[in-house]
């Protein structure tokens, strides 16, 4: 009897071990999962925030071009303060 008992203890532990075993290994593969999917996100978000900036910064460049233009064409047509012709 006290071996019988033995026996399903034994039973017993190695069945949990394997449910441990299981769950553990259910766990990894979330985890790999996970950090795949966060990896991937941020490559995305970095790839989304390079193109935002490039585009920000073409804007800055044809804002600084107007500005060096209409400040030539201001420059160029004001008039003489003296009542003259402008230059």
């Amino acid at each position: 009897m006290a071996a019988l008992a033995a026996l399903t203890g034994a039973a017993i532990g190695v069945h949990r071990l394997h449910r441990l075993r299981r769950a553990l290994s259910a766990e990894r593969a979330a985890r790999r999962l996970t950090d795949a999917s966060h990896h991937h996100d941020l490559h995305a978000l970095t790839e989304a925030m390079h193109r935002r900036l490039a585009d920000a910064l073409h804007a800055g460049q044809a804002l600084a071009e107007a500005d060096t233009v209409l400040t030539t064409a201001l420059t160029d047509h004001r008039p003489d303060p003296e009542g003259g012709t402008p230059s």
